[in-house]
């Protein structure tokens, strides 16, 4: 508090008559810097009634600013015990921001004073912390406590925001914080914790688990959120997959210094969950062990790895990714720890026998034989993903042969620790039998099955249907695309239901790399494409829950062909069969009723035209015929695809799906064709005579598709520029994010900056002349924001982009009028390659031609104060103009006030001008008179060294 002195009675006296009103006492306690005010002041009851919410005529609640809470803030790291005396006579206040504020002031102070503040907490508890309170400043406020050496509050804070609680739904749990901010801050409590993580947080997991109905004390079913303890699902925040990650690493985190106390935490959780992360926790400890492990750390891991490897409770197949990366740990270094695991899989499943017949049985007079068929067919399925997520390399040599022979007769699992592969699906129709009843039946029996369930349901309600049944037979088939292998006549024996959903499983197993059986997929093909569209089979259930006819079934016969027709990397199609399917691409495929259903579509999804060409039949079948193009002209059916595809596009396509997939592909027909492209490149695309609807559509989804070449622009460059220059906006093949004029740009920036074209191209021209200005600056501002991403830039490169920059400049000093183009250049700062010499003035000068760019909504503050230390006169200016020019309050505001203005301040300061030195300190008056008191200290805390580049805004 050096330079601050106590006020004399009669000051605290005089200042309160000056301050009777609301504004007036708002103007003083902004301005009041003094902490020695504060008792003073509360003394005299400033402090006693910070107004309260009230209700508005509509219902709603208004909550009133009381500038006293700021200058709190702004004292209490200066003189904490004060403010938190004051605050703690606020307990009956519901004053949002005062609730807000004991956060953001338990965050700053002294940890032993922050905790003194729990009493107010607790008033609050039960009717929240108010909505405007900052969840980084509560997690702050925890983080504090527990770095601070108030272990107890800490916790006891942290479980009030972390843990989950029960609610009124029986099947989520409450919680304090939103689901963002777990993932955000759970972390950072995480490892505040530090040896007390793992316990504390541990039982958040818990908690979470039973108030979402996944555990009770008598059914655990918390496997089910978490297949794999290394990955999660999706990458959307989640409160149960962010507490199952911060239980994993602390674990992992424990393990590594004390093994057989993070065993005991984990194994004392009745949660599934916990065991998994246990196994996790080991392993992944041994594989990231070495030299350096202590010999005691060490012996008990492995200790802890063979008692888990020997464990007859963890042969659940929940277990089996855990337990086969444990054993792949283990076998490297211990491979003798892996032998309790022979006896474990030649015994089989933990499942009584009799339980196992009983449930495989379909028929009173199944055989002995028959029966015991499907019940070895389950054994080897198991035994096969058990032996496949140990791995071959660590299987004792016993088993190594009986995964080979698996491998042979079933098929190699390509990720065997990868959670099990699905077909996405929605809450729906549900099948008469799942998917693993249908797994153990033989392809005699399924198809048996299949043709003989009726649906005798009437529509209504949750029963079994077609469709269910269909669902569950195709995300079969995705995974075990050979198990209707050697089923005859399932075109006449099967309804058009189950023909679609076995043909959607085929395409979804080819995609995922599996092997089929090729001639007999074919043979489904044709049959279903030569079937007629009529179906004898009579509908049965409701709408929807029964193809009324072949005609979803073909679609799905198309598909799988365009599918089988992808020219691949590695071959997975002998080539005899690719042939076959190919014949019936162009021949078979050629359906008229889709192209009439195709035309007669009045798209009343609004659909553009590229996303239609993959939710039509016909536009399917074009696809496929430019993909079996894409094989080459050395191809067998080169000819026939390229004169099917040729007939096609001579239809009138009124939606443009067609243009839109020579669009998508022209880069490949470019490849394996180009004079046959040359040749009907103005037919397609247009030229500088005009450019129909159908050709922008072709035009803009190449733009939209492709990147940037040399042969592409030449092709197309007559046709862009006609389509720069119509009047009315260009009809979009696909809908980006850019428009096409923008992409447009785009190219031409790129084509100029590459070498390849002069800045007075035709088509340069033409766009720098044409386009809005903001179009303009768009697409310069996405080659810069590129260059952001780019981990290198060719120098050459650079250069010509920055001439072009300056070539732009000078047209808007001439022409004020197109300053917008300007309007991006943040962009050219933010991609940190190019020298802050080069960009400081040109910064300055573009916020002088176009001020809307101190108003744009990114922010340049850490780059500005980065550049103060080559050059603090630019730097300075830069950023006064960027400030003076912003009319509003805003993030952009704040970063600059935060990241950039005290280290431009300092810099300058140090910098041995005076004037300079003079100048930056009447902005920082200017600054504090506006109200931002703080910057006094960051600058004094950049002088010192407090502040640096690498923590600069934290």
């Amino acid at each position: 508090m050096t330079g601050f002195k106590p006020p004399a009675p009669r000051q605290v006296e005089e200042a309160l008559r000056r301050i009777p009103t609301r504004p007036l006492r708002r103007a003083f306690f902004e301005g009041l810097k003094n902490p020695l005010w504060v008792e003073p002041l509360a003394r005299a009851g400033m402090f006693d009634n910070p107004p309260e919410p009230e209700v508005t005529d509509d219902g709603l609640i208004q909550d009133f600013y009381w500038p006293e809470i700021d200058y709190l803030i702004r004292v209490a790291p200066a003189s904490p015990q004060a403010v938190v005396d004051v605050l703690l006579k606020l307990a009956d206040s519901n004053n949002a921001w005062v609730r807000r504020a004991v956060f953001t002031i338990g965050a700053s102070i002294p940890a032993d004073n922050a905790a003194a503040l729990k009493p107010l907490l607790k008033k609050w508890e039960t009717g929240g912390f108010g909505w405007r309170s900052d969840p980084r400043d509560m997690v702050s406020m925890v983080v504090n406590l527990l770095q601070g050496g108030q272990d107890k509050t800490g916790k006891w804070l942290a479980n009030l925001l972390f843990r989950p609680s029960a609610s009124e739904n029986k099947h989520k749990a409450a919680l304090a914080l939103d689901e963002y901010w777990y993932d955000d801050g759970l972390p950072r409590v995480a490892k505040a914790l530090g040896d007390d993580g793992l316990k504390t947080v541990l039982p958040w997991l818990e908690a979470y688990e039973r108030h979402s109905g996944h555990l009770t004390d008598t059914f655990d079913m918390t496997e089910m959120s978490r297949e794999s303890i290394r990955h999660r699902s999706d990458n959307y925040p989640s409160v149960e997959h962010s507490l199952i990650e911060t239980v994993r690493d602390l674990a992992t985190g424990s393990m590594a210094s004390k093994p057989q106390t993070t065993k005991t935490i984990l194994t004392k959780s009745p949660m599934t969950l916990a065991r998994k992360i246990l196994l996790y926790a080991v392993a992944e400890t041994l594989l990231n062990s070495d030299e350096q492990t202590s010999t005691h750390v060490g012996d008990d891991l492995h200790t802890i790895a063979e008692e888990l490897l020997s464990d007859n409770r963890l042969r659940d197949d929940s277990y089996r990714i855990e337990l086969g990366e444990l054993a792949r740990a283990v076998g490297k270094r211990r491979p003798s720890a892996l032998d309790p695991l022979i006896e474990f899989i030649s015994a089989g499943p933990q499942k009584k026998l009799s339980e196992l017949q009983e449930r495989l049985r379909r028929d009173d007079e199944d055989t002995p034989e028959v029966l015991q068929a499907r019940v070895q067919l389950v054994f080897d399925s198991w035994k096969h993903r058990w032996l496949s997520a140990i791995g071959g390399e660590v299987l004792p040599p016993t088993l190594q042969p009986v995964l080979a022979e698996l491998d042979s007769r079933l098929g190699v699992i390509d990720a065997p620790l990868s959670p099990v592969p699905r077909l996405t699906t929605w809450s729906g129709p549900n099948g008469p039998i799942s998917r693993d009843d249908m797994s153990v039946m033989s392809p005699a029996e399924l198809t048996a099955h299949l043709a003989s369930w009726h649906d005798t349901a009437d529509g209504w309600g949750p029963g079994p249907s077609h469709e269910g049944q269909g669902r569950e037979l195709s995300a079969l088939v995705a995974t075990n695309p050979r198990v209707l292998a050697g089923a005859p006549d399932l075109v006449d024996r099967l309804r058009p239901t189950y023909l679609r959903a076995i043909l959607q499983g085929w395409e979804a197993a080819l995609k995922a790399a599996l092997q089929l059986e090729w001639l007999e997929v074919a043979d489904l093909i044709s049959g279903v494409l030569a079937h007629a569209d009529a179906s004898s089979f009579p509908i049965e259930g409701g709408e929807w829950d029964d193809d009324v006819d072949f005609r979803w079934a073909k679609n799905a016969a198309v598909s799988l062909l365009e599918e089988l027709a992808k020219k691949r990397d590695n071959p997975l199609i002998p080539p005899q069969a690719a042939s076959i399917f190919a014949g019936l691409l162009i021949n078979k495929a050629d359906d008229e009723v889709a192209w009439k259903e195709y035309d007669a579509n009045q798209n009343e999804s609004g659909m553009d035209p590229l996303n239609l060409s993959i939710n039509r039949q016909w536009p399917i079948r074009l696809h496929g015929l430019i993909n079996l193009m894409s094989h080459g002209q050395d191809a067998p059916w080169y000819e026939e695809a390229r004169a099917s595809f040729e007939r096609e596009l001579e239809k009138t396509d009124r939606h443009g799906a067609s243009r839109a997939i020579v669009g998508e592909n022209l880069g490949r027909l470019l490849t394996v064709d180009p004079d046959w492209l040359n040749a009907r490149a103005v037919d397609l695309f247009g030229s500088t005579d005009g450019v129909s609807p159908n050709q922008q559509i072709a035009l803009t989804t190449t733009l939209a598709v492709h990147y940037y070449h040399p042969a592409l622009y030449d092709l197309l460059a007559p046709s862009l520029e006609t389509a720069i220059r119509s009047a009315e906006p260009l009809a979009s093949g696909w809908r980006g994010e850019s428009t096409p004029q923008q992409r447009i740009g785009e190219w031409v920036v790129t084509a100029i900056i590459q070498g390849h074209k002069p800045m007075d191209d035709p088509l340069a021209e033409a766009f720098f002349t044409v386009t809005e200005p903001k179009v303009r600056g768009k697409a310069i501002g996405h080659i810069a924001w590129s260059f952001m991403h780019a981990e290198s830039v060719d120098s050459e490169i650079r250069d010509r982009f920055a001439d072009l920059w300056d070539a732009r400049v000078k047209h808007v000093r001439s022409q004020p009028e197109d300053k917008n183009e300007l309007n991006e250049f943040y962009w050219f700062v933010r991609s940190g390659k190019f020298d802050p010499a080069w960009w400081l003035p040109r910064l300055k000068e573009a916020v002088q031609l176009d001020p809307d760019l101190a108003g744009g909504r990114f922010m340049m503050g850490k780059q500005i104060a980065s550049a103060a230390d080559a050059d603090p006169r630019q730097a300075f200016d830069a950023t006064k103009i960027l400030l003076s020019n912003r009319q509003e309050a805003g993030m952009p505001t704040w970063d600059l006030t935060q990241n950039a203005v005290p280290m431009v301040i300092a810099r300058a300061i140090v910098s041995g001008d005076k004037q300079l030195k003079e100048e930056v300190i009447l902005f920082m008056n200017e600054l504090g008179e506006k109200g931002d008191q703080g910057l006094q200290k960051a600058v004094n805390d950049v002088l010192n060294g407090k502040i640096t580049q690498d923590n600069v805004g934290e």
